[in-house]
């Protein structure tokens, strides 16, 4: 999101989207909601009161299901050039919203929403949100058009082994405005097919940032993000949800990895590995759910970090049921990550008990494990986490 301020001062940073969305919801005292053109939030306001099923799951899932954008659509808000009212529908858990499209030269640049169960909204409150909303508009206009630079040199100096060439270039990004101090997150972005260009998926989500809060840089493989948490679109998340939301605001085939938090730039190295760590393990994950961040990495923040030449010192039985059965791999993983547990490897797989012991018998019988002997039971889970991961 950008931070730009008015025409006449686009870079004044006490007006931003962020902002002019929080003082629209204090002035109206309710919830706001600034929507990309695909329905993804750029911005949310502190939430007054009651909010609706369909505010909360857009808010934490990033973006509409696809059932309430149809829903949405339908009443020709794409098309739309003024605010739109929204009938209440009980069976999305929907009540009665107003929706106000953001314009520029016939483009739309997203929408404002607020929820209106009772139809207060007046004349002088909607001139209100229309005069925010054109603000709005302004601004991401001009941040659609802002430049970001490829500060690769200095990605790469600030992720240097040597402490002087992480502390020049932490001085470097300071002294440029590139980057502000206290708490930062490195993502790094992978695409998931050849012609997919990571460093610009890289800037067009740096753009919906505030200026000075975010650099890119093109790496080996794609790129990386270097965020500060300060940003008042971040700020609104987890510490641990920057990954997710950098997957969804893409839209894109990619894999992305995030480190912990790093209390400066002179932190950043570390940071990088740790992101490295987790894009290999959202890299071994669904379409869907291609995000990983350090911090909830669980096993795999171990697991991750082994060689691949472990695989060849895996027993032969496990190395044959790895690379020939992929059914017996799937129902040992399972079993595993239950913690042993039948009836919940049973309902996850939709097995009987019966043909669940049947699958886990056989599996002993190729592998030449007992899964009731806990270091066999290890030794399987190790296994199965690296195939994954590999």
């Amino acid at each position: 999101m950008a931070d730009h301020g008015s025409e006449a001062d686009p870079d004044a940073p006490h007006e931003s989207a962020q902002t002019l969305i929080d003082a629209l919801s204090v002035a109206l005292r309710r919830p706001v909601l600034l929507d990309d053109p695909a329905l993804a939030p750029l911005a949310y306001s502190r939430q007054w009161g009651e909010i609706d099923a369909v505010r909360s799951d857009s808010i934490l899932s990033r973006g509409a299901s696809e059932q309430v954008r149809r829903a949405l659509e339908a009443h020709a808000i794409a098309d739309a050039s003024d605010v739109v009212r929204i009938a209440a529908d009980p069976e999305l858990g929907m009540v009665e919203r107003l929706c106000v499209p953001l314009r520029r030269d016939g483009r739309l640049l997203g929408y404002i929403w607020l929820l209106d169960p009772q139809g207060t909204l007046g004349r002088a409150e909607l001139d209100r949100v229309r005069d925010v909303a054109r603000r709005v508009a302004d601004l991401l206009v001009h941040s659609a058009r802002r430049p970001v630079a490829d500060e690769g040199p200095l990605f790469a100096a600030l992720s240097s082994p040597r402490a002087a060439e992480r502390d020049a270039a932490a001085a470097d990004a300071r002294g440029r405005g590139l980057l502000p101090r206290g708490p930062l997150v490195v993502c790094l972005l992978a695409p998931r097919t050849p012609a997919l260009d990571a460093t610009a998926l890289a800037s067009q989500a740096a753009r919906r940032l505030s200026h000075g809060h975010a650099i890119v840089a093109a790496v080996p493989d794609g790129a990386a993000l270097v965020a500060a948490l300060t940003d008042p679109v971040l700020a609104t998340l987890r510490p641990d949800e920057v990954a997710r939301w950098l997957h969804t605001v893409a839209r894109a085939e990619i894999s992305v990895g995030q480190s912990d938090v790093a209390d400066e730039l002179e932190g950043i190295a570390e940071a990088g590995r740790r992101a490295a760590v987790a894009l290999r393990v959202a890299a071994a994950r669904p379409l869907t759910e291609a995000y990983a961040a350090w911090a909830s990495l669980g096993a795999d923040r171990l697991v991750a970090q082994l060689p691949v030449a472990l695989q060849a010192d895996l027993p032969d039985g496990i190395s044959r049921l790895l690379r020939d059965e992929p059914g017996l791999v799937e129902t040992l993983a399972a079993f595993l990550d239950a913690g042993g547990d039948v009836k919940a490897t049973a309902a996850r797989l939709a097995l009987h008990r019966s043909g669940l012991y049947y699958r886990l018998h056989r599996i002993e019988e190729l592998t030449g494990l007992r899964l009731s002997d806990g270091d066999d039971r290890l030794l399987a889970h190790l296994a199965v986490r690296l195939a994954r991961l590999h």
